[in-house]
């Protein structure tokens, strides 16, 4: 059935197809060859070419040919008339190319018609070419047609054919001649922007530069050319003796705009020479544009300069291509370069007719055609090349999927152990009272500290790269948030007998807006660090900062007095995985991921962060971040207790909650651990070690928290509480329900709180958070 379907739509796309091409070639062929069905009076144009004397300037006149082309007399006006006969209504035009030369018509001795943009135009000698509108009356019978052509330039003594008829048909005449060709540069025009704007799209998108887009740029140049050149120019724009002198300029650009078009397909390999040919075109549109306006200089005079450029251009890129060809390198572009070939070989022809034939204005259908088959074969280059890159980006979209799935898993897989031996540890710093015991378990508690900072970094690091880190501004106490900082560092400061020191202004807001939690992880990054590379010594964290734009530029500075970085290593601080000095500093213990996380945070925060370092003198980092001010309150002088940690648990504390929890996880060591994590407090601990049990539990018992992990065999957490939300003899519906997971990817907890689940505790769960919690949800 699928296949017949398929089947029946590919023949009905046929089928349209077919129609369409049916209809359009009906259209364009049937309006040539079919009666002309038109009522109305027929507007044709007579030769009006017969007749004509050519008036010297000394008085003698002698018979001419027209059309023609006269040599001229120096310093006089070409002159030439007729008598006037056979008209017999008063709609009766006699129409010229004025051969961009000014132009006064005189019948007897009145002056009936003149032409000239010396008051109107902008700079230049000459006047635009255009068709001529020479109204003749009945009662004009007999008398004499005079015309004077004034003007010295290369179209002096060029003489166009004369015809005679209504107004209307004058219009007619001009668009008919040139009608395919302006449907033609216009429908080129209009592929030219879409080209050049598909190339910008491409570019802020992908960061890529297609040759399409420069492709778009030469086309848009020939389309002005032929829009200047076009009889019908006249029609559509009100000052046309600027738009003529687009004819030069555009020339000059198409050359330019062709070298950059080559020098993209060819990636480069033949810059130089395009440049020098760009440089000189540039040069040569300069000088031309300058001198209009300095003494009047005709841009006509550097148009031989535009054929030659052109020519050189072509020569050039034919000349580089070979070795492209020998090489293979040409399969690359093979589409673009066949157009090219096409486009190329219209151009030469149509130079050929501008420079042999010499015509008033140049009929550019030959190009224009050349360059429709270079601009579909760009077109058709560029969506293959767009389609790749789709296909890349959809393989690293798979890729970095694939990578996150891994992190997950990965995540949960090491967490949990980490979380059971950090919990265990915990008990036993808590209920020993062996001081070799104690010591044991210290070191163990920083080992597996250390172990966690590396799965923390290695994460942190992917959820950067893969764009997945939110910055979430909140209101946040200064003072406290440097003495959090102070409290996490200042116990590796002492272990490794080294001054910590704090400078922190006390003319400082002291509350702010911004991400808390990030500036922190910067803060402490930075200060690690340090402490790693500083053997003997101090340790200075320094906080400033000064108000700009109604914002608080918060300036922090950590500096030691450790083993510096040599000046050529700077530039690779910030790289992933890179340790600048590693052979030297082996022992130093990390992964080199610190730094590179820190740049992309504080990037991520519209900060910057810059370094000065001196071998065996010290490093200074400093960092600002633009912060909101939420109050203009001084924050006071910074100061610690003497154990300079406020965030460990005193073992006397008083945890005044009361209530009955529920922990379901599939691991027996996790439930033993958050059941000894409250062992000193009033909160009664049930334990689940599936989901199944935990529906058992849940029918009987009312509880005031819920903690669920996520990753379970079976019926996982997410499961079970779509499950618990559609039973019945639920006791707990009510209840605020915790995810607690070792998935740790930025984004889960706004993943989880989008499910329904009250809030999101990570594992190895921190003895702190977790009173926090309690302290939230049951009081």
């Amino acid at each position: 059935m699928k296949r017949t379907s398929s089947f029946v739509y590919d023949i009905v796309i046929v089928i349209g197809v077919i129609i369409f091409l049916f209809v359009t070639a009906l259209l364009l062929f049937g309006e040539q060859t079919l009666p002309d069905e038109r009522t109305y009076t027929p507007l044709k144009m007579e030769n009006y070419s017969d007749g004509w004397k050519r008036v010297m300037s000394y008085g003698t006149k002698s018979d001419i040919a027209i059309p023609g082309q006269y040599q001229p007399e120096e310093e006089a006006p070409f002159v030439i008339e007729k008598s006037i006969d056979g008209i017999t209504r008063d709609n009766a035009y006699v129409s010229f190319n004025t051969a961009k030369q000014d132009i006064e018509v005189y019948v007897g001795d009145e002056l009936r018609y003149s032409y000239s943009t010396k008051n109107t135009r902008l700079f230049g000698e000459n006047s635009p070419g255009i068709a001529t509108f020479v109204p003749l009356y009945p009662e004009d019978n007999g008398q004499t047609l005079k015309i004077e052509f004034i003007g010295n330039n290369n179209y002096s003594g060029v003489l166009g054919e004369i015809t005679i008829g209504p107004q209307a048909a004058i219009f007619r005449m001009v668009f008919d001649g040139e009608r395919y060709v302006l449907l033609l540069t216009l429908f080129l025009l209009v592929l030219g922007i879409i080209a050049f704007i598909i190339g910008i799209s491409v570019k802020l998108a992908y960061n890529k530069t297609l040759p399409l887009f420069f492709a778009g740029w030469v086309i848009i140049c020939a389309s002005i050319w032929s829009l200047a050149e076009s009889n019908c120019r006249q029609f559509f724009v009100p000052n046309y003796s600027l738009l003529s002198y687009m004819t030069y300029l555009s020339l000059i650009m198409l050359s330019f705009t062709m070298g950059l078009y080559f020098d993209r397909l060819q990636e480069g390999r033949y810059r130089i020479f395009y440049m020098i040919m760009g440089v000189l075109d540039m040069f040569v549109a300069g000088l031309g544009i300058l001198l209009q306006f300095v003494n009047n200089t005709d841009l006509s005079g550097i148009l031989i300069y535009a054929f030659i450029s052109l020519v050189i251009t072509m020569g050039g890129y034919i000349a580089t291509v070979i070795p492209d060809i020998i090489q293979g390198r040409v399969k690359e572009y093979i589409m673009e370069f066949i157009g090219i070939v096409g486009a190329m070989v219209a151009g030469l022809i149509q130079i050929y007719v501008y420079e042999i034939d010499k015509p008033m204005t140049m009929n550019g259908l030959i190009l224009m055609l050349g360059l429709l088959f270079l601009i579909v074969m760009s077109y058709l280059r560029a969506l293959r090349d767009i389609r790749n890159m789709e296909r890349n980006i959809f393989a690293a979209v798979q890729a970095q999927d694939a990578s996150t799935a891994f992190l997950t898993r990965m995540s949960h897989e090491m967490r949990t152990p980490i979380n059971a031996i950090l919990g265990m540890n915990k008990m036993i710093l808590r209920e020993s009272r062996e001081e070799k015991i104690l010591d044991y378990a210290r070191d163990v508690n920083g080992a597996g500290n250390y172990l966690l900072g590396i799965v923390n970094e290695v994460l942190d690091l992917a959820k950067v790269t893969a764009g997945k880190i939110e910055i979430v501004p909140d209101d946040y106490d200064l003072i406290e948030m440097v003495r959090e900082c102070y409290s996490m560092v200042r116990p590796r400061a002492k272990a490794n007998r080294l001054s910590f020191e704090v400078d922190m202004s006390d003319v400082l807001p002291a509350k702010l807006r911004g991400d808390k939690e990030r500036i922190i992880q910067v803060i402490t990054n930075l200060l690690t660090n340090a402490i790693k590379y500083t053997p003997s010594g101090r340790v200075c964290l320094s906080i400033q900062g000064n108000i700009s734009g109604g914002r608080l530029m918060l300036k922090i500075m950590v500096s030691d007095t450790g083993i510096g970085i040599a000046k050529e290593n700077i530039p690779y601080l910030f790289d992933s995985f890179n340790r600048v000095g590693e052979f030297k500093n082996y022992k130093i213990e990390g992964t080199g991921l610190g730094l590179t996380i820190t740049k992309q945070l504080i990037d991520l925060m519209g900060g910057e962060i810059s370094v000065e370092s001196e071998v065996g003198k010290g490093t200074t980092f400093t960092v600002v971040i633009p912060q909101e001010i939420r109050t203009v309150e001084p924050c006071g002088i910074f100061s610690m207790g003497p154990n300079g940690d406020r965030r460990v648990a005193d073992r006397s504390e008083i945890f005044d909650v009361i209530g009955r929890i529920l922990v379901v996880d599939d691991v027996a060591i996790n439930l033993r651990v958050f059941t000894m994590l409250l062992s000193n407090t009033d909160i009664v601990v049930d334990t689940a070690i599936s989901g199944a049990e935990a529906l058992e539990k849940i029918k009987r018992t009312k509880y005031d928290l819920i903690f669920i992990d996520h990753l379970m065999p079976g019926m996982d957490g997410l499961e079970l509480k779509d499950i618990m939300g559609r039973m019945d003899d639920n006791l707990n519906k009510d209840t605020p329900l915790i995810m607690q997971t070792a998935n740790a990817i930025v984004g889960a907890k706004e993943k989880y709180e989008a499910m329904g689940f009250a809030d999101y505790i990570a594992k190895p769960i921190k003895e702190e958070e977790l009173r926090k919690l309690l302290r939230e949800y049951m009081i």
